[in-house]
């Protein structure tokens, strides 16, 4: 495992800032309203060879009357706990507050080391200056400017110094990235903390609760996932808040640096255009799909439901229609055991690779069975010989006398054949028509 260092502290001290400036690129979502980052928010971050995750935490408030604050009290104690370093950080404008003691004395009764770092100091400050922050009992105050980036060369020196010498394991190369998406309060963070068996995600029934894409990794038997709980999607008419299109924004990117995506819909609401536009990201993205009807312990009559689900979901997103439909229950846990042996099966179609005598096989069954039809023109597309040139997701090669033959309902004949033959069950195929030489 990798050491893991947390930012913590009351809300709008900086940390955001100060975790993207360690990062050296801008990942948390950073803005001048307090209270912005809720769940904890996990990257690696290297200085000097050493590598560390660096966890960026909620502003904690335990005296709000927000019934989120107390999730976020709680994820903040999480971070503390399995933390091997806590940076408690300030604000020196403000000076110390008593909130500021109060999550001083959290950190010290965990027993693990911990670093003071006085926040938004512009101007180098003498040490008599520094003096009220020694009453947190945290050791020297580091006086650093996150948003300038002073000082914050030394700050990392610091951290790696501390950190225990522990050295990282490579990334399974067989890990199963899945970005969970779909529209707001449909249970994506519930799913998401049933499927790693702990909180590690805030859940709240406000829609948007999370804004940022967190990463959790876990295993189930041999293989390893990593799950990305992303923002909700909304209509862009509707995306006022820029904090939130900035969530949207990380969803999309989440979408990108996955394997599979897991949409899911809520049964209890009608569906939307918003699930059509994010399996349509998906799809043009390449990525694999699995799509899991969420709140099915609200179902009256399961039988009956699911099959007008099935065709309506059939009839709206016709371009799904090879993607597995699980039903489950975040709430319950029905079904959500389903979800990951789900996954890996469709991850298994999405980096297989078909030899190339069985390619050309099965390319020429499918067009003997029908010809392809002439163009308007009269021309007829021949087809010589097709090779896989890449997975995730499966790339087919076609080479034929021109690929300005080739018509669309055909093309599509040739693609749900290659279906019928090879499975392919939730993933998209690329055909790459080349005009042989």
């Amino acid at each position: 495992m990798l050491p893991i260092v947390a930012i913590v502290g009351r809300p709008n001290v900086g940390k955001s800032t100060l975790f993207n400036r360690v990062l050296g690129h801008r990942q948390a979502i950073v803005d001048e309203l307090p209270g912005l980052t809720r769940d904890r928010h996990y990257a690696e971050a290297s200085w000097n060879g050493r590598t560390f995750l660096l966890v960026d935490t909620g502003g904690i408030d335990p005296l709000s009357a927000q019934p989120i604050q107390r999730q976020i009290v709680r994820q903040t104690e999480y971070a503390i706990e399995e933390a091997d370093l806590t940076l408690l950080v300030l604000d020196w404008k403000e000076g110390v507050t008593p909130l500021d003691l109060d999550v001083a004395d959290r950190i010290r009764k965990r027993g693990r080391p911990a670093l003071l770092v006085v926040n938004k100091v512009d101007t180098s400050r003498s040490e008599a200056e520094l003096a009220d922050y020694y009453a947190l009992g945290l050791g020297d105050p580091i006086p650093v400017s996150a948003l300038h980036g002073r000082e914050s060369g030394d700050l990392l020196d610091l951290i790696t110094a501390v950190l225990p010498g522990v050295e990282p394991k490579p990334l399974d190369p067989n890990t199963i990235r899945i970005a969970v998406v779909g529209r707001p309060n449909v249970g994506k963070s519930s799913l998401v903390n049933r499927l790693t068996g702990q909180e590690r995600m805030v859940v709240d029934e406000a829609p948007g609760t999370t804004r940022d894409a967190v990463d959790t990794t876990i295993r189930n038997g041999t293989q390893t996932y990593v799950l990305v709980d992303t923002a909700g999607m909304r209509r862009e008419a509707k995306v006022h808040d820029p904090v939130e299109f900035y969530g949207i924004t990380r969803a999309l990117r989440a979408i990108s640096r996955a394997d599979i995506v897991v949409l899911v819909m809520d049964v209890s609401r009608e569906p939307a255009k918003q699930e059509a536009r994010l399996a349509s990201l998906a799809e043009e993205r390449t990525k694999a799909i699995v799509v899991v009807f969420n709140k099915w312990d609200l179902v009256q009559e399961p039988a009956a439901t699911r099959e007008a689900i099935e065709a309506e979901f059939t009839r709206m997103y016709p371009f799904l229609e090879h993607a597995p439909r699980l039903y489950a229950s975040a709430k319950t846990g029905a079904g959500v055991g389903k979800i990951l042996p789900a996954c890996e099966r469709v991850y298994r179609e999405y980096a297989r690779l078909i030899p190339t005598p069985e390619l050309n096989k099965a390319v020429h069954d499918i067009l003997n069975r029908v010809r392809p039809p002439a163009t308007p023109s009269g021309k007829h597309l021949k087809f010589y010989y097709a090779a896989q040139t890449s997975t995730k997701p499966p790339t087919f090669a076609l080479y034929v006398n021109n690929p300005r033959y080739r018509i669309k309902n055909y093309v599509s004949y040739l693609e749900r054949g290659l279906r019928e033959r090879f499975g392919f069950q939730g993933i998209p195929i690329v055909l790459d028509w080349k005009r042989s030489q």
